[in-house]
């Protein structure tokens, strides 16, 4: 295994049991914020094809907030579907209808079309970790960094809890950094 490879799993190890400790009136706290920091943003309001993967319960920026934020103001708004090695976008109209995926997180059904990733203007991106570089550090399976080298137009931007941002990331030649990293504190430039 290579010294990467070894280091990210040590990385996703520690962040695990870090943001196991956060209590969830602080997670909702700084999902509020990162939030509010997204809406904000030039590029979001400008977009009108968004991606937006659905948060799990606990140890990440929570995102149904955005969803409903992004349907309400008129936004085309896509989700994730996984499927083996691969990863699409699905459009959803509201957050009703959702199965649940092998991690638990809810997808649209494989029987809806995906959309072309050139379509998209705007995906915010999940990670595990962060740092002031806009390395990122993911769950290990590599969708994110397949699927955005399809989706060249988008404007990608991380969102992070402030317990995800670390001094350094181990990365990789295939790794991708979003453009826009945005913490419960504010853009991280």
């Amino acid at each position: 295994m290579s010294a990467i490879r070894t280091a990210k799993l040590q990385l996703r190890k520690s962040m695990h049991q870090r943001l196991l400790q956060l209590s969830a009136v602080d997670l909702s706290s700084q999902s509020q914020l990162v939030q509010a920091h997204v809406l904000a943003l030039p590029a979001f309001q400008r977009a009108q094809h968004v991606s937006i993967y659905l948060s799990m319960d606990s140890a990440e920026a929570q995102t149904y907030g955005l969803v409903e934020q992004a349907l309400a103001s008129g936004k085309s708004v896509y989700v994730p579907r996984c499927h083996g090695q691969q990863m699409d976008m699905v459009r959803i109209t509201n957050l009703q209808g959702l199965t649940p995926n092998a991690w638990g997180i809810p997808e649209p059904s494989h029987s809806e079309p995906a959309v072309d990733p050139s379509v998209l203007d705007f995906i915010l991106v999940p990670g595990v970790a962060f740092d002031r570089s806009g390395s990122r550090c993911g769950h290990g399976k590599g969708y994110y960094d397949r699927y955005l080298r399809q989706a060249a137009n988008a404007v990608t931007c991380a969102i992070c809890l402030s317990e995800q941002l670390v001094d350094h990331v181990p990365i990789s030649e295939h790794d991708l950094k979003p453009h826009i990293l945005v913490t419960p504190q504010g853009i991280v430039e």
